[in-house]
């Protein structure tokens, strides 16, 4: 049998899955951990974002702060929560079963999955684009069919490879990742400088009241780009020693995440504004560049898709796997990766051109719950000082986190009162709350959060701070 102590090398089978990380084998570094999540955030769903904003009708000027501005905050969340991931050496939701119980946090667990599959599938979606776009340069015009299939072999085959080998693969590929895709935005960026308008806006000019509302939106869409990423927070710096520094965790996620998005942000919503690329941010952006720099963006793209896809398999693999599926964690990824491929095959060949189209309603919805599970759980992390160990996640019948008790019950009052304010409150494509219906915008992004922190403060506070003393005595 393997020894997953020292297990973590690029290149080979990562054999942990949602073990605890020893100490020994915990050799990540605060850059590689800003390294990571600036190449994962270097992919082309977030030059969407600056897309989809755009397209709200805003002024270009507007769109880039609430892009750039909004976009770099939400990854604060996701870098407080890091912390918690060095100081637990468990992955997220092993390390929550101190939150919402080691049963209830299997429910969160199977949500992650979900989500994690979504995601694969908008990243694949973008990356076989981008490939079928190479095709057209290399002469295969019109491939159709054929060239989506073929593109979908050569993306997704390798999008599999690197989450399947583990963290230390994926964190060693990443930094040539991050400068590759670094230097094809920034070539990106600088032709798109000659026809910067700031006053441009898609359509008519807005008045007051729908400038407020098409703002509220725009937020909503910049905030779930990062802020969605708190479900897998705690997946990567698990392999950090223990008293690695607070603060240089935090900065170098924020850092690393936030400068990437929200460029990539910036440079979506300058193309938008300059040709009519629809959701296709790869092939539409032929007409605004010189070629050659086009062919290196394609590229690039497929890179990107690859990184941050195998960012997300990683972390749904271990969501699967807390979620009750009981594999390998390298078996789960495999499991995920099928299951995903199914629903590429779907978007790609069954219900193709309308993915895109329904590109707001996926991120809304999916925020509807990661918005008060992810402040509860921060919440509850805060108060343990973020100090979360193996003991404090006991999942049997006579362990202290079995079941909803105490704290627990207050967890999960506190998640779904804040889902259903998030449900009165969304506005999307898919399907608009009473509450935003009559507000004509959606504050789903910022009313749940806030009911579910509110509610948790009040129920649990005092619970989980006695709770954590008693830990600590008995340690």
């Amino acid at each position: 049998m393997a020894n997953i102590d020292n297990d973590n090398r690029a290149f080979a089978v990562e054999q942990r899955g949602t073990e605890f990380v020893p100490e020994s084998a915990r050799n990540m570094t605060p850059r590689q951990l800003g390294v990571f999540w600036g190449g994962s955030s270097l992919y082309p769903f977030n030059v969407l974002l600056g897309v989809l904003i755009y397209s709200l009708g805003l002024p270009l000027w507007l769109t880039i702060l609430i892009t750039v501005g909004v976009g770099a905050l939400s990854y604060a969340p996701v870098a407080l929560a890091s912390i918690a991931g060095a100081r637990s050496g468990m992955p997220t939701h092993i390390t929550l079963r101190a939150t919402f119980g080691a049963d209830g946090e299997r429910v969160n667990a199977l949500l992650g999955w979900i989500v994690g599959i979504i995601y694969e599938i908008i990243n694949v979606t973008v990356g076989v684009f981008a490939a079928v776009a190479i095709f057209g340069e290399l002469g295969w015009d019109d491939s159709g069919d054929a060239g989506l299939w073929l593109g979908l072999i050569l993306v997704y085959g390798l999008c599999i490879c690197l989450p399947l080998l583990g963290h230390a693969t994926m964190v060693f590929v990443q930094k040539f990742f991050s400068i590759a895709l670094g230097i094809a935005a920034v070539l990106l960026f600088i032709a798109l400088l000659d026809d910067l308008d700031l006053g441009a806006r898609a359509g008519d000019a807005l008045g007051g009241k729908a400038t407020l509302q098409m703002i509220l939106i725009g937020i909503g869409i910049a905030w779930a780009g990062g802020y969605s990423y708190m479900i897998v927070a705690l997946d990567y710096p698990r392999y950090m020693p223990t008293r690695t520094p607070s603060t240089s965790i935090f900065w170098q996620v924020l850092g690393g995440s936030a400068i990437a998005a929200g460029f990539l942000g910036l440079v979506g919503a300058m193309m938008a504004s300059q040709t009519d690329i629809g959701f296709d941010p790869v092939a539409n952006v032929k007409p605004i560049v010189p070629q050659w720099i086009f062919v290196i963006w394609i590229i690039a793209a497929i890179g990107g898709s690859i990184s941050n896809n195998a960012l997300t398999l990683y972390s749904a693999g271990l969501a699967a796997q807390a979620a009750g599926l009981p594999l390998k964690r390298w078996q789960a990824t495999i499991v995920d990766g099928i299951i995903a491929i199914a629903g590429l095959v779907y978007v790609l060949f069954i219900d193709s051109g309308n993915f895109f189209n329904n590109l707001n309603s996926y991120i809304v919805l999916a925020i509807a719950w990661i918005g008060p599970f992810g402040v509860v759980y921060l919440l509850d992390l805060w108060w343990r000082n973020w100090h979360v160990r193996p003991e404090h996640v006991d999942g049997s019948p006579s362990g202290p986190f079995a079941g909803i008790r105490g704290p627990r019950q207050a967890a999960w009052i506190a998640v779904i009162a804040g889902i259903v304010i998030s449900l009165l409150t969304i506005a999307s494509p898919k399907f608009t709350g009473p509450i935003a219906g009559a507000l004509d915008t959606d504050l789903s992004w910022l009313a749940g959060p806030v009911v579910a922190g509110t509610i948790y403060w009040v129920m649990g506070r005092k619970q989980v701070l006695a709770e954590t003393a008693r830990l600590n005595a008995a340690k």
